[in-house]
């Protein structure tokens, strides 16, 4: 186990990632296929910690959750966002709104 957070990160980061090793080596372009791979393991992972903590929103209460993958292009033009996951979730975690449509 890393002795550092940021170590210790990386390291759960990456073994969150190994089951998805096949899928990004299978692909037409691993480059392309991994932010894709590690964007799905981190969605999972922030909806199973939302899941468990959802039923602390008060009331009515809403949760949104916007995601996607962060493209740095090279200097000189404008940083691209991918959006992947825009959604409105209840205290239940019940999907209420898919906004993906606004994009």
């Amino acid at each position: 186990m890393p002795s550092s957070a940021l170590d210790a990160q990386q390291y759960f980061v990456g073994n969150m990632l190994l089951p998805q090793a096949e899928r990004i080596v299978s692909s037409d372009d691993a480059d392309v296929e991994l932010p894709l791979a590690l964007f799905d393991v981190q969605d999972e992972f922030m909806k199973e910690i939302i899941s468990k903590g959802c039923g602390e929103v008060a009331g009515e209460g809403k949760i949104a959750l916007l995601g996607g993958i962060q493209i740095n292009t090279p200097s000189g033009t404008s940083e691209y966002f991918l959006p992947k996951v825009f959604e409105i979730r209840n205290n239940k975690f019940e999907k209420v709104a898919d906004l993906m449509g606004s994009f």
